[in-house]
């Protein structure tokens, strides 16, 4: 680290004097990999490696936050200074900047033995493919006025783009993405979900439109959890969410929380971007609304609540806001069998390409790829692409009673862009039975 946390504390303190005032340094290194795949030949390789820093800030609702991208004593007191400039005190003085040298080339980490790796998984399951592969490691320290620096590292990785198929009527196209944090196994776990998502499969069908029940599979649920309750309850959002709490809005064996303290999920993390451990939040707790999504920043116009560790930044030259991380539901007693049975006549979902919430209106849309039709609680024929579509309040009204008694991982989801801001989300759930759907069939 090149900055001493007691430089930075001499630094900053004196802007967090008065009551209720908010200041810190957030230092961020950040090294990505990027390597194109084109029919297990790797045809391009970029490395990036950046670094920045960011002081902020902030009292009574004003937030003022300079982001620069020297990371040393003299862009400290750079970035410092500019920020007493604004407020309209005595700036502190500058000093002329230490002599620096050519900084090393860095190596890409990782990529000789991963490439390895992907050679091998993608010649056995996927030889016809275009994929990025990305591999991103981000460090960040962060720096609170009158508290200790704190430090983490995350190690992120993901697949993303397409690859031919073999299917019972021919040759197809199909998308693929995998987000998950390195580990000794994540090869693994991309190798099984790879060789799933190639199972050869019927060409899917334009499906029905108008209303559907659904069973949403596969750890597929938590899109639709993210959607309807993750993001109505950032803490500022307003919703059809918003003034109802402790009111029951499920059935009682639903319970969905956000955590971040799940590194094994792609939205984990250790320390917010404010330097505030999370904790598991309930968003329902036995089908009632329970709690909401805070930072440093938002609990300071609200009263008598504290952050949960949920203030979060894309970049590091971005305001804090409060985010989600990883969505959890918990599991029930249900089998996959019992589940179709259960289901009769609807669609059986187990992949989404996308998402979206339109909170004003209280409206949300899931796109998938294929579905499986259930006729008779039997899986039949295969439909898609489609789109779900429905109200928030009447969604969590239809989620049926009896979960899937197996907790997934839903590793197809993992960037979530709002206000611009893109971060890290994951999550895991079980079978889910929902009733009186709207779904139409997408071009």
């Amino acid at each position: 680290m090149s900055l001493d946390p007691s430089t930075v504390a001499r630094s900053i303190e004196p802007l967090a004097r008065q009551s209720g005032t908010i200041a810190d340094v957030l230092v961020e290194r950040r090294r990505e990999v990027t390597v194109v795949w084109r029919d297990g030949e790797a045809v391009e390789t970029r490395f990036v490696s950046t670094e920045a820093l960011a002081a902020r800030w902030q009292r009574a609702g004003e937030q003022r936050l300079v982001s620069l991208s020297r990371v040393d004593e003299s862009g400290l007191r750079e970035a410092v200074r500019e920020l007493q400039t604004g407020l309209g005190r005595a700036p502190i003085p500058l000093r002329p900047a230490p002599a620096t040298t050519s900084p090393q080339q860095e190596s890409a980490p990782a990529v000789e033995r991963w490439s390895k790796r992907l050679a091998s998984i993608f010649s056995r399951l996927a030889p016809r493919h275009c994929f990025r592969w990305t591999l991103q490691e981000v460090a960040r320290d962060m720096f609170p006025a009158g508290a200790p620096w704190l430090s983490h590292t995350r190690r992120l990785l993901s697949l993303e783009g397409s690859f031919t198929a073999a299917s019972r009527r021919g040759d197809e196209a199909r998308p693929f993405s995998f987000h998950s944090p390195e580990s000794e196994t994540t090869a693994d776990e991309l190798r099984a979900c790879l060789a799933r998502a190639a199972e050869p499969r019927e060409v899917p069908t334009p499906g029905p439109e108008g209303e559907t029940d659904a069973v949403l599979a596969a750890g597929s649920a938590v899109m639709l959890f993210h959607e309807i309750l993750s993001h109505p309850l950032e803490a500022g959002s307003v919703s059809p969410l918003s003034g109802l709490q402790e009111a029951r809005l499920a059935v009682s064996d639903l319970e969905v929380r956000d955590d971040a303290t799940r590194l094994d999920l792609f939205g984990g993390y250790e320390i917010d971007d404010e330097g505030v451990r999370p904790r598991p939040v309930k968003l329902l707790d036995a089908g009632r609304l329970a709690g909401r999504l805070t930072s440093r920043a938002s609990t300071e116009r609200l009263e008598r609540e504290a952050s949960n560790g949920h203030g979060r930044r894309a970049e590091v030259g971005d305001p804090p806001l409060p985010r989600g991380s990883n969505v959890i539901v918990s599991a029930g007693g249900v089998t996959r069998e019992e589940m179709a049975r259960r289901l009769g006549q609807g669609l059986w979902i187990e992949e989404f390409a996308g998402g979206s919430v339109d909170l004003a209106r209280g409206s949300f849309r899931l796109l998938f790829p294929r579905a499986r039709r259930v006729r008779r609680g039997r899986l039949a024929e295969e439909h898609g692409p489609g789109m779900l579509a429905g109200e928030i309040l009447p969604a969590l009204r239809n989620v049926e009673s009896g979960l899937g008694r197996e907790t997934h991982p839903y590793r197809g989801l993992g960037w979530c862009s709002r206000w611009g801001q893109i971060v890290a989300v994951q999550g895991a759930s079980p079978d889910v039975l929902i009733r009186q759907l709207a779904v139409r069939a997408r071009v």
